[in-house]
């Protein structure tokens, strides 16, 4: 937003903005304002006229009109300007009134009754009505000054109406480019937060296999590499697609097979049309490793996970199901506590609002699902809650 300019003495305050082709290109706009006073006064005083039975020619009345306002056509696209550069505000009117408006309204009504006086005395000279210009102009003064006080003011509150407008307009502007930064630097912060998590858990992964599997634990370390390397191809990125993801998260159930061995499996049925959608990095990973937390982790016998995707209802469909996990606390507890549901809630909060939605369900006695729906639009500047649901 543009500083309010001050004005000190000896310094000139008259238009800066306003160039000879800026005034020409509004004078026209001005000049039809005006017209429309003009036909106004004209015709009321003629309808006046034709009450009492007594009407001049046509031309009268409109000439008449355009003598007393035609000025202000000239004049308006200067006071607006000068009314934008120093526009009265509440904390400055009381400045503002006297200077500069207050000077520049005198020198106005000045400049009216001159323009009004001569054109008029040249208008009378050509009736064979002759009379001073001098006396017009006092006339003028006496007949028209108040209006054109008036009228002075009337364009310098128009010009504070534009320029409170133009200060709300930015002002919103700038929260909303605030807002933006803000979701981005948290968004980040959950993508930082949750990749050291990650990490951490599949070295834990690594290092139970070292004295039991060394082969087996080299290949968790290369698999590990592999996902390090992803992680960082997408650092900064705020999607990928779904193709990308789904690789990503088959490095990661490689790892938790050399841990599991036969007592895990795992299938995808995701759409062609699906494969091509965006979602954020590192989506499914901890809904899938909370999975295995909950089922297999801590209950003996087999677990088979399932993802599916589809394209469905303007959106992204994703599930994430697995036979084996136990909800055994409250689901909200889940959402909120675990760094892993609860991040991957809070970045679909910001990435696309109340559009999507994250649901998790227990399955009975056994068993729980994950439902997630991205719609296809999204809206960074907005950032109302995702529908989050838990249904047991």
């Amino acid at each position: 937003m543009q500083p309010t300019p001050s004005i000190t003495p000896g310094k000139a305050w008259l238009p800066k903005e306003l160039t000879r082709a800026a005034y020409l290109k509004q004078l026209p706009l001005s000049i039809a304002c005006w017209l429309g006073i003009v036909i106004l006064e004209g015709g009321q005083v003629l309808i006046g006229d034709a009450t009492r039975g007594y009407v001049l020619p046509l031309d009268h009345y409109f000439a008449w009109a355009a003598f007393n306002w035609y000025p202000w056509a000239l004049l308006s696209p200067l006071v607006l300007a000068l009314a934008r550069q120093y526009p009265i505000t509440r904390s400055n009117w009381a400045e503002r009134i006297f200077v500069p408006h207050a000077v520049a309204c005198i020198i106005c009504v000045c400049i009216q009754g001159v323009l009004r006086g001569i054109p008029g005395w040249i208008y009378a000279t050509a009736f064979e009505r002759p009379t001073s210009p001098i006396e017009l102009i006092f006339e003028s003064f006496e007949k028209r000054g108040l209006m054109s006080v008036l009228a002075y003011w009337i364009i310098v509150v128009i010009a504070a109406f534009i320029h409170l407008r133009e200060e709300i307009r930015q002002r919103q502007l700038h929260q909303a480019q605030l807002e933006a930064r803000l979701a981005s630097a948290e968004l980040e912060a959950l993508r930082m937060q949750l990749q050291p998590h990650f990490l951490f858990n599949t070295l834990q992964a690594a290092i139970t296999l070292v004295q039991d599997d060394p082969r087996a634990a080299e290949d968790v370390l290369l698999r590990l590499s592999q996902l390090l390397r992803i992680t960082l191809d997408q650092m900064g990125t705020d999607e990928i697609s779904l193709a990308r993801e789904l690789e990503f998260l088959d490095l990661y159930v490689g790892i938790q097979r050399q841990r599991f061995g036969d007592r895990l499996a795992f299938e995808i049925r995701a759409d062609a049309a699906a494969l091509n959608q965006q979602v954020p990095p590192l989506l499914l990973q901890p809904l899938v490793e909370n999975a295995i937390r909950h089922g297999i982790g801590k209950h003996k016998g087999k677990d088979q996970i399932e993802i599916s995707a589809r394209v469905a209802n303007e959106g992204l469909e994703l599930e994430v199901w697995n036979e084996n996990s136990v909800v055994d606390e409250s689901t909200d507890r889940l959402l909120t506590r675990g760094v892993g549901l609860r991040n991957t809630k809070a970045r679909l909060e910001h990435l696309y609002g109340s559009g999507a939605s994250l649901i998790l369900r227990s399955l009975g006695h056994r068993g729980a699902v994950v439902l997630i729906f991205i719609p296809s639009v999204r809206n960074p500047l907005t950032k109302p809650k995702p529908r989050v649901e838990a249904v047991s």
